[in-house]
């Protein structure tokens, strides 16, 4: 199956939704596309810098899995209009404009690298 356009990825990200928080910082993806199957998360990017996957979370409604455990075996449901807030633990942002890079990988479509920039 083919990819999907970067223009129709970049509507996935919520726009305004980096934000640092007490423990690091957030960011949120909102399923506009149709249910889908999180089978895999890359180490996010802001900025050219990986941040590892042991400190990063996905969390859909009130469940919360480490993004390193998400895989075949123990994926993830993304339902159709539902958010995923992935949250980095131990590291802040500085304020001011940030280049994004959210890679998930889904049973239905493969790899989604969705690249965005937002303001802190």
């Amino acid at each position: 199956m083919p990819g999907l356009p970067a223009f129709v990825l970049k509507k996935l990200y919520v726009k305004g939704s980096l934000k640092n928080t007490d423990g690091g910082f957030a960011l949120s993806i909102r399923n506009t596309l149709a249910p889908g199957t999180i089978t895999g998360v890359a180490p996010l990017q802001v900025d050219g810098q990986s941040y590892p996957l042991e400190k990063t979370s996905l969390q859909v409604g009130e469940t919360s899995l480490p993004a390193g455990e998400v895989s075949a075996t123990a994926s993830y449901q993304f339902p159709l209009n539902a958010t995923a807030t992935i949250q980095v633990a131990g590291e802040t942002l500085a304020p001011g404009a940030h280049q994004i890079v959210i890679t998930v990988t889904t049973q239905e479509v493969g790899e989604l690298k969705i690249e965005v920039s937002d303001t802190l």
